[in-house]
């Protein structure tokens, strides 16, 4: 039996575009959530009081 050549980049390539998709669909349908944990983070109703 004559091994393939390109073996490894091939199953690193395929790793990679199947890591980008999975990224991609957990950004898709978990994405509102994470959307609205920034936007809590950065608008805090608690306000910093000056003393003088």
């Amino acid at each position: 039996m004559e091994k393939k050549k390109g073996m490894i980049p091939s199953i690193i390539f395929g790793s990679i575009i199947l890591l980008s998709i999975l990224t991609l669909t957990f950004f898709i349908f978990n994405g509102d959530s994470i959307l609205e944990g920034i936007k809590d983070g950065f608008t805090d109703e608690e306000y910093i009081s000056v003393q003088d």
